[in-house]
């Protein structure tokens, strides 16, 4: 058995010195992965820019505009539109699945944040959203635009015309000679919040002549038959502007402000710079009237896509090529 031992000894030592290549080689593999990691990671900040939005034609038609504007500047997008619900959409921006989509400042304020509502004023309410997004979410939230669909209440310009109407304060004067076409939420569970009973509250005025609720959608034939005189509205409504409404000034500042404004992760921001004065000069070019009419251009008879009325209006714009 002696002259066994020299050969197991030998056996010995290459497995030994096999285990040790074998150890080596995987710690360099190991490595190698660790950095392709860091380096995927590091590739994957400045990789497309998922743009979202919620599940209705203006946030659609908005978000288009920040894809659309993106790309001509030659940042990599990917769309996933059409996202479904507030919750949704915030959920996807925290986990990552997405890199940005347009939030309405008092929906950010009411729902996301829940927090109480001290004012109405815009400003005051876009700071306090900006200032929470960033230290509870590290989320960036960039300049709103200038519309607000918000609650409203329009008239037709006959009527406005006839009774001299610019104002919330001039309805309140007028409503005992005028038939309003409201909404259940309107005059039902949210009445003292944001609905009649506030608007006497805010106001004082406001008893109506008649008043009867309406389903959504029937609210503005109302109008156009000439069952109601004055309606609720939402201001940026495509009806709208197809239609000539004429949309009231909120000028008390009875209804909370819903500007819309871009929803960003800070490290897409910080991956590509020159994204926060592109979507900034998308924003400063919508207003009230010109969202309605591209609300109308894709809600009203000609149903056009909202990818193909985003892109005309910012080539007409002047925002891209």
């Amino acid at each position: 058995m002696l002259k066994f031992k020299p050969l197991i000894g030998l056996a010995l030592v290459f497995l030994l010195l096999t285990s040790f290549l074998l150890a080596a080689c995987g710690d360099s593999t190991s490595a190698n992965t660790a950095a392709s990691g860091t380096n995927a990671a590091a590739s994957g900040a400045k990789g497309k820019v998922v743009v979202s939005s919620k599940d209705f034609t203006e946030s659609i038609l908005v978000a288009e505009m920040y894809a659309a504007a993106l790309e001509n500047a030659g940042i990599p997008v990917e769309r996933k539109m059409n996202l479904g619900s507030t919750d949704i959409t915030q959920q996807a921006i925290l986990k990552g699945d997405i890199s940005l989509y347009p939030e309405y400042t008092g929906t950010s304020l009411l729902v996301v944040l829940k927090l109480p509502k001290d004012s109405n004023d815009p400003k005051v309410v876009y700071d306090k959203v900006a200032k929470e997004y960033a230290s509870q979410y590290k989320l960036a939230v960039l300049d709103p635009a200038p519309f607000n669909d918000t609650t409203a209440i329009v008239v037709t310009k006959a009527v406005a015309q006839k009774y001299n109407l610019k104002t919330l304060s001039d309805l309140s004067t007028k409503a005992s000679e005028l038939r309003f076409a409201a909404i259940p939420d309107f005059i039902g569970s949210r009445s003292e919040i944001d609905g009649l009973k506030s608007l006497q509250k805010t106001y004082g005025g406001f008893n109506f002549k008649d008043v009867k609720s309406y389903e959504i959608k029937l609210k503005y034939k109302a109008l156009i038959s000439g069952d109601a005189d004055a309606a609720i509205a939402f201001s940026t409504d495509g009806d709208i502007a197809g239609n000539g409404f004429v949309l009231l000034e909120d000028d008390k500042l009875n209804f909370p402000p819903y500007q819309v404004a871009p929803i960003i992760r800070q490290e897409t921001l910080d991956a590509y710079p020159n994204l926060k004065t592109i979507l900034n000069a998308v924003s400063a070019k919508l207003t009230n009237d010109k969202i309605s009419a591209l609300n109308w251009k894709v809600d009203g008879p000609d149903k056009q896509e909202a990818v193909d009325v985003a892109k005309t209006f910012l080539k007409a714009e002047g925002l891209i090529k």
